[in-house]
């Protein structure tokens, strides 16, 4: 193999302080930056061009389209990206088996986070699955509009758009999204009709009737959900969107947040029409949700949780400044499946794994405010390997691959190179041996049987979970660089973000005062509970 590639080519070296911070930094120091405006502005700038610079931005000359650059690699951005071309057929000839790679996910007792709270994992989760969406039948390919659009409440197109709008000309529900109301609680619309015999099939309701591909929802996704969940879920933009209580609950309170945003547009501009307060609001959101991902869930997974800010601008002139186009490395680092709980809380009370899972008659008769202080108050799991919960890992069906396992294939397809060799992509030293990876004797011992005893042949995806990271951090140094030089310049790349958009025009005055005062989740939840709720909203424990 050669010792020099083009791809390692960078415009510059990027930084290597998030690996060395010395654990005796106090944090109360990056809580000093966040106090005074001019330095975090600065400190989040230098932070946000340091890991956007961290690999050579896009274009990315290839994609999963073919080992070679095409004009098909270079546009159709059906297939996925990628950052490194595939590994070679020798190197690969080594690998151990994917069924041996699995094993090393699985958890035996659960090891939990140092700080984070469940609440993060499905604000991550919800969050992803908008823009990490892999092709059931071709792991090559996406069905990904590769933006942060809020396709969760407003779905992948504008046709799937109309559908979930309620479109009223009426004056007091203009620009809404199509809801019902619960024992006084706003949620979005059921999907299927109702009055069906227990134990029949499902009927989408005529409005909804092309919202999804109604076999892929029906056998596939709700396959396994229990009977007397069914008439209680939900229309929302994704498949995916009832399938766990953590989506539900995001779902509910975008979609209330969208609702009375429109309101208070609607009541400001009396003369403006049903699309016009609907396109405003939606712009409103979808940028609260932009900042909320860097100010607070990027933030939560810096190390001291450094006081970053989503940057006016800042992607205007920058050379990482390109159309988005997620990368299969991207969309594989980011599952977090260790995060993932064998069950929220302790004692009678406790949500187990089925009860997170399809369940959105709990988030009803629990109510949003109710979940969500649970599941801050709840510790997540810690990111490495062997802390992912059974239910991921273990095949329910015989006949169907389990998450994990499907996750190592789609590695395998994809014919990621070594773990050494994206560190040294990404600006880090390569390391020299297993003893660098990790202190636990046991998995080094493990990971040199399965690999060779040949640090260079530790394939990236193991390596990610594998690297050992200090306390005061979430994850690994490479995880952690990739996810950050991925979701900057993913995020702040939004055509909402852009100089000559940004401002009142798009906004209205209104909804350009709610972005500008809205700097966490818990004032969007607070505001879309009932009156006096004590809700406790966090990332961190």
């Amino acid at each position: 193999m050669p010792t020099t590639r083009p791809f390692l080519t960078r415009p510059r070296p990027a930084p290597a302080w998030l690996g060395s911070i010395p654990p005796a930094v106090p944090e109360f120091v990056m809580g000093v930056v966040g106090r005074i405006p001019p330095l975090r502005t600065l400190v989040s700038r230098l932070a946000i061009n340091s890991f956007a610079y961290a690999v050579a931005p896009r274009p990315r000359p290839l994609s999963m389209v073919s080992p070679y650059t095409s004009w098909k690699s270079l546009t159709d951005r059906t297939f996925t990206g990628r950052h490194l071309p595939p590994a070679d057929a020798e190197w690969k000839a080594k690998l151990p088996s994917e069924a041996e790679v699995v094993a090393l996910y699985k958890r035996e007792t659960f090891t939990p986070s140092t700080d984070t709270s469940v609440l993060f994992s499905m604000f991550a989760q919800w969050f992803t699955d908008s823009f990490l969406r892999t092709d059931p039948f071709d792991p090559r390919k996406n069905t990904s509009n590769h933006e942060i659009d809020l396709c969760q409440i407003y779905g992948l197109s504008e046709a799937k758009t109309d559908l979930l709008r309620l479109k009223s000309p009426d004056a007091g529900t203009r620009g809404r999204l199509r809801s019902q109301l619960i024992d006084g609680q706003e949620f979005p619309d059921f999907l299927f009709e109702p009055g069906r015999t227990p134990g029949t099939r499902p009927t989408i309701k005529a409005q909804f009737k092309d919202l999804h591909d109604e076999s892929w929802l029906l056998d596939v996704i709700l396959a396994g959900a229990p009977d007397d969940r069914l008439d209680q879920v939900f229309a929302v933009g994704l498949e995916h969107g009832n399938s766990t209580i953590g989506n539900t609950i995001m779902n509910t309170v975008f979609l209330r947040e969208h609702n009375r945003v429109a309101g208070l547009i609607e009541a400001a501009h009396g003369d403006w029409d049903d699309d016009r307060v609907f396109q405003t609001a939606r712009n409103v959101v979808i940028v609260l949700l932009l900042h909320l991902v860097v100010e607070e869930y990027i933030k939560h997974i810096a190390p001291f949780e450094m006081p970053l800010e989503t940057v006016k601008f800042i992607a205007d002139g920058q050379r990482w400044n390109r159309s988005n186009w997620i990368a299969i490395e991207f969309n594989l680092l980011y599952r977090w499946h260790p995060l993932v709980p064998d069950a929220i809380g302790t004692g009678p009370d406790a949500i187990d794994a089925d009860g997170m899972r399809n369940n959105n008659p709990l988030v009803i008769e629990a109510g949003i405010e109710s979940l969500i202080s649970r599941c801050s108050n709840a510790r997540a799991g810690k990111i490495g390997l062997g802390n992912t919960p059974w239910f991921l890992v273990d095949r329910s069906d015989p006949a169907r691959p389990s998450v994990e396992e499907r996750t190592v294939h789609i590695s395998r397809v994809a014919e990621l190179r070594s773990f050494n060799e994206y560190r040294e992509a990404f600006g880090q030293k390569k390391l020299a041996s297993f003893d660098d990876l990790t202190s636990d004797p046991q998995l080094r011992t493990t990971l040199s049987a399965m690999y060779g005893g040949d640090i260079d042949q530790l394939e990236w995806y193991v390596g990610i979970f594998a690297e050992e990271y200090p306390s005061y951090m979430m994850m690994g140094e490479l995880l952690s660089t990739m996810v950050a030089c991925d979701a900057f310049t993913q995020a702040l790349t939004n055509p909402l973000l852009g100089r000559h958009v940004y401002g009142p025009d798009a906004f209205s005055p209104e909804g350009l005062d709610v972005i500008e005062t809205t700097k966490t989740l818990h004032q969007i939840v607070r505001r879309n509970c009932p009156p006096g709720s004590n809700v406790e909203c966090s990332f961190r424990l």
